[in-house]
């Protein structure tokens, strides 16, 4: 039987119905989310979007799995921009010449892939445009395994695929992030909604429900004068029968004393009590009123990755889970590499490198963008924080400022903590989430010791713990 959407829209209806997200993937997959959203990003995905009328978003979880989010390369299948695709397709695009922009790449993979007139974009439709996307080779050849293309990451999905072009392993498991895993996760989000086949489009003369407040992109905290966000939220509050105040737009000791209490009373989107500060950031605002309220899509960015940043961000992603050998050792093959980055010879003494780690990544991400590396060279990190004072390029924000602003706090940026008796510990910041940080640390370990065992993904880090301060260095 022909491989065609009225043959395989029921099945992609029941798998979908079916699917779990693995709770041991979710750290991986927010970072994948945090990449695709983020401002910059998102641009370049709707400038293709009106060009082709692809939608942004399934350009964006193409693009992920394809070039691994990275804009130098093609899109059709990840080869470098400045050459025609080598891989197949090959030869791709056929007009024009090298080097090619990401956005002329992209226009031509949709559009030779037949993704462009497509309408309605439904969730059904999305998985079988995606499975076509790479091929039906899964489908056809091991009908057992649901294509991981798909489906890795979550219940539906647990091994078996190819290692190579015709090359099948039962055994191998994808590390990728599958196309309706990453799909769920953004409509979970509220960054996408979606329907499902048979579900009728709303009727052009139904009447909006009334809107959710967007967060509006920076923290709401005392003191704040003025300010429209602070009466919207001093009137839900009120409306919550938790007594703000005068509803006067000023966010003064009832305002924050109101949200501590709410805060106390709450958790968050995925069930975790909210952090207790006073402070209106957008896990709290999206507690106050809904989960799709924040963030603002239309609000000024606070923060736009440069090129430097989302380059740091992702090679210290692919090295999450490296590990000293043997542990405790401050050694191993990996290991070596980031203490010899930082001027060091790991076999002459032993090295804690958790600075070692982040000067490595900057200068890995240096050499990929062609910017310069702002970081220091050195292992140490009050060494690094000092020579950071100052430095032309560099934005330093001291403990105390971050602790009156966490928005100051952006991702990519490194911090810097005292531990005592002349140590400390660094790691580079993912993301920010009403004060709590999601961070990647070298010489750490699941509580965040400063002698830990190897690179982890940390996501409880709070501002306040943080006693030096905070770099900038791109």
């Amino acid at each position: 039987m022909a491989n065609t959407f009225a043959s395989l829209k029921d099945e992609y209806a029941t798998l979908w119905q079916e699917m779990r997200i693995r709770a041991e993937r979710i750290d991986e997959i927010r970072h994948i989310f945090s990449r695709l959203t983020n401002p910059a990003s998102r641009a370049r995905y709707q400038s293709v979007e009106a060009a082709t009328d692809v939608p942004w978003f399934v350009i964006a979880i193409i693009h992920n799995l394809e070039a691994s989010r990275a804009f130098d390369r093609h899109l059709h299948n990840g080869d470098p921009l400045t050459a025609r695709t080598r891989n197949v397709p090959r030869n791709r695009p056929a007009a024009g010449s090298p080097p090619f922009t990401w956005e002329e790449s992209a226009q031509d993979a949709l559009t030779f892939d037949r993704l462009t007139g497509i309408s309605p974009w439904t969730v059904e439709r999305i998985a079988f445009e995606m499975e076509k996307f790479n091929g039906f080779g899964v489908r056809n050849h091991h009908p057992h395994v649901k294509t991981p293309y798909l489906w890795s990451f979550s219940n539906i999905y647990s091994r078996g695929k190819c290692i190579a072009d015709r090359t099948w392993s039962e055994n191998a498991v994808s590390a990728q992030c599958g196309a309706m895993v990453m799909l769920r996760f953004l409509m979970d989000q509220g960054a996408i909604s979606v329907r499902t086949e048979g579900t009728p489009e709303p009727p052009e003369d139904t009447p909006e429900l009334p809107a959710v407040p967007a967060f509006p992109g920076r923290y709401l905290q005392n003191p704040l004068e003025d300010d429209p966000h602070v009466e919207i939220v001093q009137r839900r509050l009120k409306q919550l029968g938790i007594d703000p105040g005068t509803i006067d737009s000023d966010f003064g000791p009832d305002t924050e004393m109101a949200v501590r209490l709410f805060q106390a009373r709450s958790s968050d989107e995925t069930g975790e009590p909210l952090e207790i500060d006073g402070i209106v950031g957008p896990k709290t605002w999206a507690a106050l009123f809904d989960p799709g309220s924040s963030p603002d899509p239309n609000a000024p960015p606070r923060f736009t990755a440069t090129p430097l940043v989302d380059a740091v961000l992702d090679i210290a992603a692919d090295e999450v889970g490296v590990r000293e050998r043997p542990p405790g050792s401050n050694r191993g093959p990996r290991v070596d590499e980031f203490i010899r980055a930082a001027g060091l010879d790991p076999t002459q003494d032993s090295f804690p490198w958790c600075m070692c780690f982040v000067f490595w990544c900057f200068t890995q991400a240096a050499q990929r963008t062609g910017l310069a590396n702002l970081v220091p060279k050195t292992g140490g990190v009050h060494l690094a924080w000092q020579r950071s004072q100052g430095k032309p390029g560099v934005t330093i924000v001291p403990a105390m400022t971050a602790r009156r602003d966490p928005a100051l706090v952006k991702p990519g940026m490194v911090f810097f903590i005292d531990t005592g008796n002349g140590r400390g510990h660094a790691g580079i910041v993912v993301a920010n989430v009403n004060s709590l940080l999601e961070t990647i640390e070298g010489n750490t370990n699941d509580n965040g010791s400063r002698e830990g065992i190897g690179v982890f993904r940390r996501t409880r880090r709070r501002i306040n713990d943080i006693n030096l301060g905070l770099a900038g260095y791109g």
